[in-house]
């Protein structure tokens, strides 16, 4: 059977809607997906910026660290060799004097003896030197 033209027709501007609905519809998926990419390009930026951030700031406390160490140095009487004065000690980034002290206190909390002892001061492996940073920088 053969359809009539204006039956044909009908047909046509149906699919014709349909394909225009599906292609609007395609379009706004696209639109969309373009905003997520942007978001994401700006959650990635942002990502990288903190990370500058958080490394710029480990540095520039240790330089903090080491210019303290060095005036307590030059105003403590000349017990040492020159050249000790001089010497880099052993420091550590905030960030990693932060998660010893997460582990550390994991550790107490997981630790049945300890929490037993949680009155009683525990030694710490700190020098007297990381301790005078510490409390300069405010962590205690």
């Amino acid at each position: 059977m053969v359809d009539s033209p204006e039956d044909e027709l009908e047909k046509l501007q149906k699919l014709r809607t349909e394909l225009e609905s599906r292609l609007a519809e395609i379009d706004e998926k696209r639109e969309a997906e373009e905003e997520n990419v942007k978001v994401l390009r700006e959650k990635a930026a942002i990502r990288e910026l903190e990370e500058k951030i958080s490394e710029k700031q480990d540095a520039l406390a240790n330089l903090q660290i080491e210019k303290n160490e060095l005036e307590d140095k030059l105003k403590a009487p000349n017990k040492n060799k020159p050249e000790d004065a001089l010497k880099p000690s052993n420091k550590i980034s905030i960030y990693e004097a932060i998660q010893k002290t997460k582990e550390e206190m994991e550790n107490k909390k997981n630790n049945p003896e300890t929490k037993k002892e949680e009155g009683k001061e525990t030694e710490s492996d700190e020098t007297p030197e990381e301790k005078d940073s510490k409390k300069r920088l405010g962590f205690f």
